[in-house]
């Protein structure tokens, strides 16, 4: 039976960050919102298949990675049904749908470290191709306010990523490129989070957001720069959905402040 505490931390992760329910795309904020939250999936999958590796809530890991896979099908999907007709856009998906075929095998096939190697060399270039299709969304809209979607977006992605760094740390799976990956990230999340707190664009509960987020942030930096036998799979796992929970938040609300302000121009 599992301890009080460990059953407790259990839930909490599970609940920490659901996963939206799909909907229609109506406006290019809401298309870089989900283009940008495939960017995520790639790098969240990859996390959750090594929180499986390394036995680290299990159950959790499982829901986690079964969502994400569904939930990167069907983006794709209405993507492609909203981008219908623009042929750059179409062949970035394209590219994308491709390089998720395999991936997604490698994701479904038993857990081991020569699958998370796999995964692990292949990921970087689904999260380029996934990129690719938000920046050309991000052109389409010709708004400060679609870059900001983009950027706020792009945060919920690097959480991943250095999550999933942390993992395959943990299942001593690490080498210097790793490292080297992994605080370059640290570092993008820093100054794209300095350039978020400075955006004009701002509205008071946004700022206070990302008053939030700055602190969770702090807590997961913390945990990134511990070594060896220091390293805590579950509280990266824990303080890493709270941060990705914010930035989803946050995102959007940049949505709808962008959707507010093309009203208001109309």
């Amino acid at each position: 039976m599992k301890h009080p505490i460990t059953l407790l931390l259990s839930l909490l992760l599970l609940v920490a960050f659901t996963l939206p329910v799909a909907a229609e795309i109506t406006s290019i904020s809401s298309a870089i919102n989900k283009a940008g939250r495939q960017r995520m999936l790639t790098q969240r999958m990859v996390k959750s298949y090594c929180m499986l590796g390394i036995d680290v809530q299990q159950d959790v890991a499982e829901e986690q990675l079964r969502k994400a896979i569904d939930l990167f099908e069907l983006q794709l999907h209405e993507l492609n049904a909203y981008t219908s007709g623009n042929g750059e856009i179409g062949a970035a998906l394209a590219r994308v749908e491709a390089l998720w075929q395999p991936f997604k095998k490698t994701l479904q096939a038993p857990v081991s470290r020569e699958n998370a190697q796999l995964l692990l060399e292949t990921n970087d270039e689904l999260l380029r191709a996934a990129n690719k299709v938000v920046l050309k969304l991000q052109d389409t809209s010709g708004s400060s306010f679609g870059r900001l979607v983009n950027v706020s977006g792009r945060q919920r992605m690097l959480s991943q990523r250095l999550a999933k760094f942390y993992m395959l740390r943990a299942w001593q799976l690490d080498n210097a490129e790793i490292r080297s990956e992994m605080e370059q990230s640290r570092n993008e999340f820093k100054g794209a989070l300095a350039e978020l707190t400075n955006a004009r664009e701002n509205s008071p509960a946004i700022n206070a957001k990302l008053a939030e987020a700055a602190k969770q942030w702090a807590l997961f930096d913390h945990g990134l720069g511990l070594n060896g036998e220091k390293l805590v799979p579950l509280i990266a796992a824990m303080t890493s959905e709270k941060l990705l929970e914010q930035m989803n938040e946050i995102t959007t609300m940049y949505e709808a402040l962008s959707g507010e302000q093309v009203v208001g121009g109309r």
